[in-house]
C-alpha cells in the first residue's frame, strides 16, 4: 500500500536534489525510490498554497514547503503519475520542476522532452483580462506604462488594441511567469515623499556617518552627476534610478546610484510605504549578486548597511503576508543579516496566524545567521515556537543544535518531539546516533516514523546500526517499512548486509518471513544499488515466492539500466 507521506517526502527530496547539478548519485537514488513507490499505486498530486494532497490524502509539514514553493513557482495545480510511468518521464518532470520557469509551461516542456505518460495541470490564474484602450502621454521611461491621453502610435511589435482572453488553465499552457506580465505605471511621488527626501540631516537615521551632504541646500532637481554621461536627480522616480542601477551594477560609479536609492528607501520608510522600500532593497540585493569585483561589492555592503533600521525591518516583516510583496520582502530580510533574524524570531514567537508563521519560517530557513538565535529559542514555552525552531535547525543542518534538539525529545508535546526527531535525522552526522536511538524508542509511532523518514544519504552511515537495532524492537509495520527503506538510502556496507538478511526467505523469524517484509528489503536493496545489493537481487530472481521473484528481477534490471552509459 502506497503511503502518501512517504511518496511526498521522496518527491520533495528529489526535486531539491535535482536543483544541485553535483548530486547525480543522490538524484538517481531518489528517482529509483519514486519509481518503486509508483509500482505500488498510481499517484495524483494536488497542490494549494498551504498543503499537498496525495491521492486525496492531505500531507502537511515543513519538509514539504520547498516542494510547494516549486509547484507554486511553476503554477502547477495537479500532477498525475500512472503506475507504468517510464523513468524518463519522471526524470523529465523532476528536472522541469527543479529548473526556473521559462517561456514555456511545465506541460509544454514535458511534451517537448517526449514525456507522454505524466500529465500536469496548470493553475488558472486569471479567467479573463478585459481589453483596455491604449493611451498616450509624454514619453515614458523604460518599463513604465503611459497614462491617460490619446492612443499611442503602434510599434512594429506592439500588441493589438484589444487584449485577447488569456486562459491559463490546463487547455492554455502558461507562457512566461509573473515577472514578464505588464505592470501598471508607478504613481508619481507624493508631496510627503518629496518633503521627506528633502529633509535636513537631523531627520536622517542617526547611524548615518557625519559629513552626509545636506540635502536641504541642494537644488531640488539635481543630484550628484554619475559616470556614463547621465545624471539621476534625487527627485527622479524609482524606475529611473533602478534602471540606472542595472546599467552601472558592476561599475565603480554605482556608489552614487546607491546613495540616491538609499535616500528613497529612507523616505519610503518615513512615509509608511514599506513595499516601496522592499522593492528597492530587493533590486539592490539582486544586482549585488551579479557583482564580482571587490570594489563595487564593498560599496553595496556599505550602502545596504546604512539602509537597514528597525522601522524598515518591522515593515518588511509585515509584508511577508502581503500578496505581491512577499518575494521582495523575503529577499530584503535575508540580506538584513543578524538584525533581521532577531525581528523574524520575534515574529515567529508572537504571531498567531499560520500564514504569517509559515512565511516567517521560510525566510529564516534560508538564513545561516539564524543558528545561534534558533538554539537559544529551542526551549521556548510556546509549543509551536519550540516546534518551529526545531524544524528550522533541521532545515539549516545545524550540527551545533544537536544537544538542544536532544533535550526536545523529552518534550511533553508530541508535535515538538516529531520535529526534533526529524531534524536530528536530517542532520544525520555521527553526533545524532545516540539521540536518534532515543527517538526510535518513543512511545509515539509518529515520532518514530519521522525519525526514519529523515534518514538518508551517505553522510548517515553512522546511523545504520541504530536503525538495525530499532528494527528488532519495532512492532508497527509502517515504521518497520520506513526503517528498512532508510537503510537502503544509507547504502553503507553495514546497511546492505542487514538488508540482505531481511530479504532472505528464512532468518530470525520462525518459519518463512512475511512477504511484505522481504519486498520492503528488495526495494531497499534497489535504492542502495551497490554490487552486493545487485548480486543478492539476482539470486532472489529464483526465489520460490512469486512476488519476491518478480520484484527482485525488476529491481536488478533497473540497477543495470541506471548503471549503463546511456542511463
Amino acid at each position: 500500500m502506497l503511503s502518501p507521506q512517504t511518496f511526498a517526502t521522496h518527491l520533495a527530496r528529489a526535486v531539491e536534489l535535482f536543483r544541485d547539478p553535483g548530486a547525480k548519485a543522490s538524484q538517481k537514488t531518489e528517482l529509483r525510490a519514486l519509481m518503486g513507490l509508483l509500482r505500488l499505486a498510481p499517484v495524483v498530486l494536488k497542490a494549494d498554497p498551504e498543503r499537498l494532497l496525495i491521492n486525496d490524502v492531505a500531507v502537511e509539514g515543513v519538509m514539504y514547503r520547498p516542494l510547494l514553493e516549486r509547484l507554486s513557482l511553476h503554477n502547477v495545480k495537479e500532477i498525475a503519475l500512472p503506475s507504468d510511468a517510464p523513468p524518463s518521464d519522471v526524470f523529465n518532470l523532476l528536472k522541469t520542476l527543479a529548473d526556473q520557469p521559462t517561456g514555456a509551461g511545465v506541460p509544454e516542456r514535458l511534451q517537448s522532452a517526449g514525456s507522454k505518460r505524466v500529465t500536469v495541470e496548470i493553475a488558472r490564474l486569471f479567467a479573463e483580462i478585459p481589453a483596455e484602450p491604449l493611451v498616450e502621454t509624454a514619453p515614458a521611461l523604460p518599463g513604465e506604462s503611459t497614462t491617460a491621453g490619446a492612443p499611442a502610435p503602434a510599434a512594429a511589435n506592439a500588441p493589438p488594441a484589444e487584449t485577447p482572453k488569456i486562459d491559463l488553465g490546463v487547455e492554455g499552457i502558461l507562457q512566461g511567469n509573473m515577472d514578464d506580465m505588464p505592470m501598471p505605471a508607478p504613481a508619481p511621488p507624493s508631496d510627503a515623499l518629496s518633503r521627506a527626501v528633502m529633509a535636513p540631516p537631523g531627520a536622517l537615521d542617526p547611524r548615518m556617518p557625519r559629513g552626509t551632504p545636506d540635502l536641504g541646500i541642494l537644488p531640488p532637481d539635481l543630484g550628484p552627476p554619475l559616470a556614463g554621461g547621465r545624471d539621476v536627480p534625487r527627485t527622479a522616480g524609482i524606475e529611473e534610478a533602478l534602471a540606472r542601477l542595472e546599467e552601472l551594477a558592476n561599475s565603480p560609479a554605482v556608489g552614487d546610484v546607491l546613495t540616491v536609492l538609499g535616500e528613497k528607501v529612507e523616505a519610503a520608510v518615513r512615509s509608511g510605504r514599506p513595499e516601496e522600500a522592499a522593492r528597492i532593497i530587493a533590486a539592490i540585493a539582486r544586482a549585488e549578486r551579479q557583482v564580482a569585483d571587490s570594489g563595487p561589492r564593498r560599496q553595496y555592503g556599505i550602502a545596504l548597511k546604512r539602509m537597514y533600521s528597525r522601522p524598515l525591518l518591522d515593515g518588511l516583516v509585515e509584508l511577508l503576508d502581503a500578496p505581491g510583496h512577499q518575494a521582495d520582502a523575503s529577499l530584503a530580510l535575508q540580506r538584513g543579516g543578524g538584525d533581521a533574524v532577531d525581528v523574524l524570531l520575534e515574529q515567529l514567537a508572537e504571531s498567531t496566524t499560520v500564514s504569517v508563521r509559515r512565511h516567517t519560517f521560510d525566510v529564516l530557513s534560508k538564513m545561516k545567521e539564524a543558528g545561534g538565535q534558533i538554539i537559544a529559542m529551542m526551549g521556548h514555552s510556546q509549543w509551536y515556537v519550540a516546534r518551529n525552531v526545531a524544524e528550522l535547525a533541521g532545515e539549516l543542518g545545524l550540527e551545533e543544535a544537536v544537544p538542544a534538539l536532544t533535550r526536545q525529545l523529552d518534550h511533553e508535546d508530541e508535535r515538538v518531539r516529531k520535529a526534533a526527531a526529524l531534524s536530528l535525522a536530517k542532520i544525520g552526522t555521527r553526533a545524532v546516533a545516540e539521540p536518534l536511538r532515543r527517538a526510535l524508542r518513543d512511545s509515539s509511532a509518529d515520532v518514530r516514523m519521522q525519525a526514519a523518514l529523515g534518514v538518508g544519504g551517505r553522510k548517515a552511515n553512522a546511523l545504520a546500526m541504530p536503525l538495525v537495532v530499532a528494527l528488532d524492537e519495532e512492532k508497527d509495520p509502517e515504521v518497520v517499512k520506513e526503517l528498512i527503506l532508510a537503510l537502503g538510502r544509507i547504502g553503507s556496507p553495514d546497511a546492505v548486509q542487514a538488508l540482505i538478511k531481511l530479504a532472505q526467505p528464512a532468518g530470525r523469524f520462525i518459519g518463512r518471513k512475511p512477504a511484505a517484509l522481504r519486498l520492503a528489503a528488495v526495494e531497499a536493496l534497489r535504492l542502495a544499488a551497490t554490487p552486493a545489493a545487485l548480486g543478492t537481487l539476482q539470486g532472489l530472481m529464483k526465489d520460490s515466492d512469486k512476488q519476491v521473484k518478480a520484484a527482485a528481477g525488476a529491481a536488478a534490471q533497473e540497477i543495470k539500466r541506471q548503471a549503463s552509459p546511456d542511463a
